[in-house]
């Protein structure tokens, strides 16, 4: 496989690895506001 078919292959890997790390430092936090915030979404959603 020469160079020009394989790049787009490495590239995908690369991203992958990328995102990877990127998803592994990420801290996330789950809470019961958003909860609050999709009710409050459904009660003023109908406007017509």
């Amino acid at each position: 496989m020469d160079l020009l078919t394989a790049f787009p292959y490495w590239g995908i890997i690369v991203v992958i690895i990328v995102n990877a790390l990127i998803v592994s430092r990420m801290t996330i936090h789950i809470s019961e506001q958003p909860e609050a915030e999709e009710e409050e979404e459904e009660d003023g959603g109908g406007e017509k």
